[in-house]
């Protein structure tokens, strides 16, 4: 891993805490020699990346991070706007992007249909990569070393349909990689089924984009969304998806 992977994943652990962490919380969490996290954050808090907080022990986000997230949020959304909204129009059901945020995958922007899906996912809630298609589409792009890495060693179960068998993820991660679709069948929450396409953005990073609707409609309209994923990626391979997870 390199110096800047540690960074994101040190980054990224503050982020999602919702306080301020010690070195000690830093290493549990990240699962980073408690050493590497030291020299890390030391690097993070002479650019401001990180500050310490007077109050209690421990570090939180700094101000220096602001000029670039602000500005890559705003470009990230101006790049894909006008996509998810045909892809919107085309299904009458949630659309959502989404990007790597560390070990997670983190839903930046949103197209809520008429008939909202209330309580589910909103901006800046973040996923398990393994238990989310969005997540899957995401892993689907990278190489399996890579994969490995950013697993945890237990593959948490979220509901019964939740794959949480290391070689069964990476199998369907080929399959995904073939088709460029990824299906959740209530494998994070109960009542909720997506399907996903990853891909790189316009903006150079990787991304991926889904569909998602309550079950009782996904019988009835998997097969249009996979296929109207075409609208936000090319490569997407809508035959074969749609044999791949029986849609038809």
């Amino acid at each position: 891993m390199t110096d800047i992977g540690r960074a994101t994943i040190v980054l990224d652990a503050i982020a999602e805490s919702g306080g301020p962490l010690t070195l000690t919380d830093l290493a549990a969490r990240t699962r980073l020699p408690r050493s590497t996290v030291h020299r890390v954050i030391r690097a993070l808090e002479e650019e401001l990346y990180v500050v310490r907080v007077p109050e209690r022990p421990g570090y939180v986000l700094g101000p220096g991070l602001l000029k670039f997230g602000m500005n890559a949020h705003l470009r990230l959304l101006a790049a894909n706007r006008a996509r998810l909204a045909s892809l919107a129009r085309e299904v009458n059901e949630n659309v959502e992007l989404a990007v790597f945020s560390g070990r997670e995958v983190l839903v930046v922007d949103q197209i809520a249909s008429p008939e909202r899906l209330k309580g589910v996912t909103k901006v800046g809630r973040s996923f398990s990569l393994h238990a989310s298609c969005i997540g899957m589409a995401l892993l689907a792009q990278l190489p399996g070393e890579r994969v490995a890495e950013l697993l945890p060693a237990e593959l948490e179960r979220f509901t019964p349909n939740t794959v949480t068998d290391r070689g069964a993820l990476m199998a369907e991660l080929a399959e995904i990689r073939r088709s460029h679709v990824a299906v959740d069948v209530e494998e994070h929450d109960i009542g909720i089924c997506a399907v996903a396409t990853g891909m790189s953005g316009p903006t150079g990073a990787l991304q991926a984009v889904s569909v998602v609707m309550p079950t009782r409609r996904f019988r009835a309209k998997a097969a249009l969304a996979v296929e109207s994923l075409q609208l936000v990626n090319p490569s997407v391979d809508p035959d074969l998806a749609i044999q791949q997870y029986k849609l038809g």
